[in-house]
């Protein structure tokens, strides 16, 4: 079933390719004697051992087991597009049981040997059961928040039409290089597929690939930001040498501490996995998937690599990807994986000190995100901007202890997809409503005023910023004056369908919308979008907003649906829900987009604007 599906999904694809048409991988030193082992860390670092061993960097890649496995594996029967999977446990090994149409009568069993991720969701991987030593993605993830399984195809940015197999990937040319420390792919047959496609042959590199990888750690560990430490660890097994350098405090060259690098150096550090990139050549390319990336920390990582960037082209002829819709028109990222594309644009870092580390840390605060909680707070921008800390109001023209005077709210607007969430873009800026509405991209001023149009936004903060109007020009021909959230909503691409659903039950939360329930029709409408990912983000969204209008009964009509279900199934799902919400007539009316619109006219909008986004994992 997986080979078979990999050749439907990538077929065509040339030989040299293959490193690049998966997801860019990030760039460690090559796997060798170097590498050293996070263990051996613990002998002389151990609080720093304990802190980093507490993150979700540590379990970004794991063995299988009892202890590691966060999906609920209890037998009960998943039917997901179009096919039945049956999670079970047998003892201390986990299985993927797939099941006839229609009957108990297993056709296919498949192991689960490791775990990516542990979270916000959890995915799967399966050896090879032909004797290789390739990996590979199965169908279904654990979701930690939701508490339940979803199918690979509902968390990225596809239609309903995707083939139950397609999300299926080889962990070894892909996921190896992000999520472990010294990856080696070590591809075995590259020869013979080369000799094969110069014979004129169908070869599909990334599923024809065998490979027999080695990491030096699963997961994220020590090494991948401090490079390799052999040389280190041997260096102070001799106690005098490690009491030398304590009375001393001299700097050890054997080991490399990102603090202590300059600001280009030390965003590279991160920029190997959080800045999507391509290789320099082919060569690189070939190598990379052989024996390992070439960068180190505190090297040179452009040396072997170019960021992906809107206009980036495969380095291979005739095969592209399209990198541009991985970026609002104006050039800032929208997907995850790009943070360090996002500071590059920032005046915070290249006209100043700014580094990633100016804001996370590795060894301390919420794992999640890796930020000290002052750090989601103004703490980081009034560090620097200190006048502006003097009277706060006067700059944000928001009340202190609103989300209008919380930095990051306006200069870090949450408009970025990742996978089955919505995320604070990293290109730090300055709000402008008449620039975005020409860019066809979230404002974070109808982020938060979602009931307002970009005319408003671009009069208002014209007003409170005293600086001359321009005109409105919306990039999707709608007028100036809709309604920007219904807008982003209905007639919105994918990926801004996804951040106002997402922006909608957050402002909720927060107390943001004056009539929530104005917005229960659009929030139902949304339910029948054609990407699963936005028909899930609209039902956490509607649930949020019943909570705050006080529907409880609503809310739980609401959780009761699910956004998973395809064609007939959910045509009556919805229409059961819409019947109960009927009951709710008279308690409240939608919003009208305003201009001379209506709801359906936005849809149409919306459906021409929809493709499938590769948002490249």
């Amino acid at each position: 079933m997986i080979r078979a599906v990999g050749v439907r999904l990538l077929a065509g694809l040339v030989l040299l390719a293959a490193p690049l048409l998966a997801p860019t991988p990030p760039l460690l030193w090559a796997a060798g004697d170097e590498w050293a082992g996070s263990e051996s860390c613990h002998t002389c670092h151990r609080g720093r051992f304990s802190s980093w061993h507490r993150t979700y960097h540590r379990t970004m890649t794991q063995e299988a087991s009892p202890e590691t496995v966060q999906g609920r594996f209890d037998g009960r029967s998943i039917e997901q597009w179009g096919m039945t999977v049956r999670p079970v446990r047998e003892g201390d090994r986990f299985f993927f049981d797939y099941l006839a149409p229609g009957s108990d009568r297993v056709i296919a069993r498949y192991p689960v040997d490791r775990t990516v991720g542990s979270h916000r969701y959890q995915q799967y991987l399966m050896r090879d059961q032909e004797g290789s030593g390739n990996f590979y993605r199965l169908h279904l993830l654990w979701h930690n928040g939701d508490q339940r399984w979803v199918h690979t195809n509902a968390a990225f940015l596809g239609p309903d039409d995707q083939q139950f197999d397609d999300q299926v990937t080889v962990w070894n040319n892909n996921c190896i290089f992000c999520h472990n420390t010294g990856p080696e792919p070590n591809i075995v047959n590259y020869d013979d597929m080369l000799r094969r496609a110069r014979a004129g042959e169908p070869v599909n590199p990334l599923i024809d690939g065998i490979y027999e990888s080695s990491v030096a750690e699963l997961g994220i560990a020590c090494e991948s930001c401090h490079g390799p430490a052999a040389a280190h660890v041997e260096k102070h097994a001799n106690w005098l040498t490690r009491a030398w350098y304590t009375v001393t405090g001299f700097a050890d060259d054997s080991i490399v501490n990102p603090d202590q690098l300059d600001r280009d150096a030390a965003t590279q550090v991160c920029g190997q996995c959080h800045g999507q990139r391509l290789a320099k050549s082919v060569e690189l390319m070939r190598e990379f998937i052989d024996t390992g990336p070439t960068y180190r920390p505190g090297g040179d990582l452009f040396e072997s690599v170019d960021l992906v960037w809107p206009d980036s082209e495969l380095p291979v002829r005739g095969h592209d990807i399209d990198f541009s819709l991985r970026f609002w028109p104006d050039g800032t990222p929208r997907l995850t994986a790009y943070e360090y594309q996002g500071l590059l644009l920032s005046e915070c870092h290249t006209e100043s000190e700014m580094t990633c580390g100016s804001c996370h840390t590795m060894h301390d605060g919420d794992p999640a995100g890796m930020l000290p909680e002052e750090m989601r707070g103004n703490a980081g921008c009034v560090s620097c901007h200190q006048d502006l800390a003097a009277d706060l109001e006067a700059h944000t023209h928001h009340a202190a202890d609103t989300p209008g005077s919380n930095c990051l709210s306006c200069h870090m607007p949450e408009m970025v997809y990742g996978v089955m969430e919505i995320h604070r873009s990293h290109h730090i800026e300055v709000p402008d409503p008449a620039a975005d509405a020409a860019n066809a991209r979230p404002n974070a001023c109808t982020l938060c005023h979602t009931d307002r149009s970009l005319a408003w936004a671009e009069q208002e903060t014209a007003r409170l910023w005293q600086r001359p109007a321009r005109p409105v020009r919306r990039a999707d021909g709608l007028p100036a004056e809709v309604i920007d959230g219904l807008a982003r909503l209905h007639a919105g691409d994918p990926v801004e369908r996804a951040v106002m659903a997402v922006a909608l039950g957050r402002s909720a939360e927060r107390g943001q919308l004056e009539d929530p329930a104005a917005w229960r029709d659009h929030l139902l409408r949304a339910l029948d979008d054609d990407y699963p990912a936005v028909r899930r983000f609209a039902r956490r969204a509607l649930i949020q907003i019943e909570t705050a209008a006080d529907g409880d009964r609503a809310a739980d009509w609401a959780a009761a649906f699910d956004p998973l279900l395809l064609g007939d199934k959910r045509t009556r799902a919805l229409a059961d829900l819409m019947q109960r919400y009927a009951q709710l007539t008279g308690e409240a009316t939608a919003l009208a987009p305003g201009a001379g619109l209506d709801v359906e006219q936005l849809r149409a909008v919306g459906r021409a604007r929809s493709e499938t986004i590769n948002i490249g994992e």
